[in-house]
């Protein structure tokens, strides 16, 4: 009998997404992670949206990024937004100024400029001058009596900041190269580097679980949590996914949020699977897998720090495998807003049949959801869209008229006999009967199966025969049969 997994209540990991954009494939592998560490560690999950930079946060952004984090299938235990909070950092920012390890800036952005652009043209590193950390108490009175706008910055004192990260091995900084930052902005928000450490205190949060571009930040955080007397969080830093040829992945490598991948026609069961490869894999070497068969085998310290490399054709190749996975009842469901007939309503009944026979059909071939659009729209059409090269060569052969005209009556009888529907079996027993009666010229193989196929699709490639008579059934069948008639009539003229 299992026992029930006991939950550690000292784990707490974070995700923190900006909302100043969808959710970027890297921003969920790092979602990801950090639900599967603490499902794994039997910890909890907060998730946290830092929204303190009023130009850019977006609420839609906000809705976007949770319903992807749903549809992928990640939950959380807490929820908090950092605009709820303000209150909290400006005191903890006070808290600093009174023990004189943080101090009010008064300087101009229109000086900040100029200092930064002086100190690039003279080839040195960019940072704040320290003007304004020794201002005496009177210049500090007069300046808020003047009510100048002020930031309040942090006093960066020599020292060196170290740290074990838990992917990546022991990190040292020299805060030499650290200059006196931005806590509290001129118009009160907080910067990113003091709200994550006031949060990650008052959230408990015992993990930060993050990419590498913010090892930096890092640094920074620590020197925070030290002078605010809070306990330092376990680091580690997940490495950046790149595009095949080395390069950050960008739009130019294909789809870069969840949303683009989910209207590709991605499932969410692929995108889990292939993310959580990204820097780790399964000691037992498997790579289809459901995320949540995976908690007992996931652990922080198997992570690779090595550049993940993004492959499409990887992604593919899952997706491929789950959509094969996947009943013909349930791609019918997911299938819905892709296919031409279920874009601006509800598939009728005659064409939910002809769907599950449509996915009997490309089930084997397809690697995302999308490509059911592509293929189908020509079986949701009475007429043939265009008909190609080699199928045009294929009906000027002699034979392939007496061919057409066979398939043709074969099909009118059933038709009038039956109706529209027909069976594999039943358009297979045509075909050959076809075979049968035209033995006599030596019409088989391929002169006998490309005209008919030709005559119903426009073209010479696809699935089996017997399969897309089915799908386009009797009356549609008989209509592109009429339409290659006064096309072949067409092209004698020529």
């Amino acid at each position: 009998m299992e026992t029930e997994k006991k939950y550690n209540k000292d784990i707490r990991f974070r995700f923190a997404p900006s909302p100043t954009g969808g959710l970027h494939i890297g921003t969920a592998r790092t979602a990801l992670f950090n639900w599967l560490a603490a499902r794994s560690m039997g910890g909890k999950l907060v998730l946290r949206i830092e929204d303190t930079d009023l130009k850019r946060s977006n609420r839609d952004f906000e809705n976007s990024i949770i319903n992807d984090l749903k549809w992928m299938g990640l939950d959380w235990d807490e929820f908090y937004r950092q605009s709820e909070r303000l209150e909290i950092y400006l005191r903890e920012a006070e808290k600093l100024i009174d023990e004189k390890k943080a101090y009010r800036c008064f300087c101009s952005s229109e000086r900040l400029e100029n200092l930064k652009g002086l100190l690039i043209s003279e080839g040195k590193p960019t940072g704040y001058d320290n003007k304004c950390r020794d201002l005496n108490e009177s210049e500090i009175e007069e300046n808020l009596k003047e009510k100048k706008p002020y930031t309040i910055r942090y006093r960066v004192e020599p020292d060196e900041i170290a740290f074990n990260d838990l992917i990546r091995g022991e990190i040292k900084f020299s805060s030499d190269v650290i200059s006196d930052f931005v806590l509290i902005k001129s118009d009160g928000t907080p910067s990113y580097n003091f709200a994550v450490v006031v949060d990650d205190n008052d959230m408990n949060i015992s993990h930060v679980l993050r990419g590498e571009d913010h090892i930096t930040n890092t640094a920074r955080q620590i020197m925070l949590f030290k002078s605010l007397g809070y306990d330092i969080p376990e680091f580690a830093h997940l490495s950046m996914i790149l595009g095949k040829d080395g390069s950050k992945l960008s739009k130019r490598h294909g789809a870069t949020t969840i949303t683009q991948y989910r209207e590709e026609g991605y499932l969410k069961e692929a995108i889990g699977n292939y993310l959580s490869l990204l820097s780790w894999a399964p000691k037992s070497g498997e790579e289809l897998f459901a995320l949540e068969n995976i908690f007992e085998k996931f652990r922080l310290q198997d992570v690779s720090k090595n550049p993940a490399i993004f492959d499409i054709d990887k992604l593919n190749w899952i997706n491929g495998n789950y959509i094969r996975m996947k009943s013909s009842s349930e791609l019918i469901k997911l299938l819905d807003p892709f296919l031409p007939s279920g874009k601006d309503k509800k598939l009728s009944e005659a064409d939910n049949l002809k769907v599950l026979k449509f996915i009997d059909a490309f089930k084997d071939k397809i690697k995302t959801l999308k490509e059911f659009d592509c293929l189908a729209e020509d079986f949701f059409m009475n007429e043939i869209a265009s008909y190609e090269d080699e199928a045009a060569e294929i009906m000027k052969a002699e034979t392939a008229g007496m061919v057409i005209e066979r398939f043709e009556s074969k099909i009118y009888r059933h038709n009038k006999e039956s109706g529209n529907e027909i069976s594999e079996e039943e358009a297979k027993e045509f075909i050959n009967e076809i075979s049968q009666e035209l033995k006599e010229f030596n019409i088989k193989g391929r002169m006998l199966y490309m005209p008919i196929r030709a005559s119903i699709t426009g073209n010479v490639h696809g699935p089996e025969l017997p399969k897309i008579i089915s799908i386009l059934g009797t009356d549609v069948c008989l209509k592109r049969i009429k339409q290659t008639k006064i096309f072949i009539e067409n092209n004698k003229k020529i």
